[in-house]
């Protein structure tokens, strides 16, 4: 049993149905070999340079990230050397301070000694000259003592009279020396 539809080919304002439906065979083949060369055109000749490009592009960003690298390990290597070099300073200068601060002790010391022996001396050199001083002025007070009492005898033995005469005359030579 087959059905006739050749009815609704008649009728107007209704399209070929069957006929739209089942496609022009040469057509498609037409159809299939221009995709065909179209695609292996495109391939040949937008593919492989952009393929190209592609892998340059990749090679570039490649090449950039491992300078990048690179340049990090460079600078963590250099910031550590800073470190490194920073720590040795700051080492070296407590070095030198403490040096110093020892250096400056040292010379404090030496001053201080230096300036007790100098005081030392001038204060043995002050008593030796006092205790000269001292022994001259005794030497003086001696002789002039002795000259008094010379010159107090020469007048007793001048005028040797008689003891209250005597008494009297050394009275008035000690009144004279006050």
């Amino acid at each position: 049993m087959m059905l006739d539809i050749s009815f609704l080919a008649t009728t107007q304002g209704v399209p070929d149905v069957i006929g739209l439906l089942f496609p022009n065979i040469p057509n498609l083949i037409a159809h299939i070999l221009a995709s065909i060369v179209i695609i292996l055109v495109l391939s040949k000749l937008m593919y492989k340079p952009f393929r190209k490009a592609v892998d340059a592009r990749r090679a570039k960003i490649n090449e950039l990230l491992n300078e990048v690298v690179d340049k990090q390990i460079q600078a963590n290597k250099d910031r550590k050397e800073a470190a490194t070099i920073l720590n040795e300073a700051k080492s070296e200068s407590l070095v030198i301070v403490k040096n110093a601060r020892l250096d400056a002790n040292s010379q404090k010391a030496d001053i201080l000694e230096s300036a007790t022996i100098e005081a030392t001396n001038l204060q043995n050199h002050a008593k030796s000259s006092i205790i000269q001083e001292r022994e001259k002025a005794q030497d003086q007070i001696k002789k002039s003592i002795i000259e008094t009492a010379m010159l107090a005898a020469s007048k007793i033995l001048e005028e040797n009279i008689d003891e209250e005469k005597n008494k009297q005359i050394i009275d008035d030579f000690i009144k004279d020396l006050i």
